[in-house]
């Protein structure tokens, strides 16, 4: 028996090719390390207070929590806090994990930023469509030379520089 009707492809978003979108970031082609990342639950304390993290936890909490990565800037030497609210999926994984962003830099003749950028319709789209929904198959992606972070968040984060505790 034949089926008459098409498979609808749910796994793709956009025109459902694979692309590259830019994310301006004040280190979008810096070199850089990831420094950590938490969730952190969202600030009880006044918007005038000092920022500060609570205890975090690599797995979220039952409290509404944001996602904070800081990001160490080489040249010139900064420290960002980077933070996602309404974070649906990250994942943290070696450079070398991410070969099918890396080939299709090289066939696509490159990608907005190299440190920072967003991507759809790659692999990660395929395997976990439900957390794709949100953001019409958008991810940010943070590159270092050693780990790529890649965050699936209905909003863009908050960036801002930190101050450089010198001893």
């Amino acid at each position: 028996m034949s089926n008459t009707t098409s498979e609808v492809d749910f796994h793709k978003f956009g025109s459902g090719e694979f692309e590259f979108g830019e994310w301006a970031t004040p280190f979008a082609d810096a070199a850089i390390e990831i420094l950590e990342f938490v969730h952190s639950p969202r600030r009880p304390w006044p918007d005038d207070a000092p920022f500060h993290y609570r205890m975090g936890s690599l797995l979220r909490s039952h409290c509404d929590a944001d996602l904070v990565a800081r990001i160490y800037v080489y040249e010139p030497e900064k420290v960002y806090r980077v933070t996602f609210d309404h974070v649906s999926a990250m994942r943290l994984l070696d450079e070398g994990g991410l070969l099918e962003l890396w080939s299709k830099t090289e066939e696509l003749g490159g990608r907005p930023g190299q440190t920072t950028f967003r991507v759809r319709n790659h692999g990660w789209t395929e395997e976990s469509v439900v957390s794709f929904l949100a953001t019409d198959g958008w991810s940010f992606i943070i590159a270092s030379d050693n780990e790529c972070l890649e965050v699936v968040s209905a909003n863009p984060p908050v960036i801002e520089e930190e101050t450089l505790e010198t001893s």
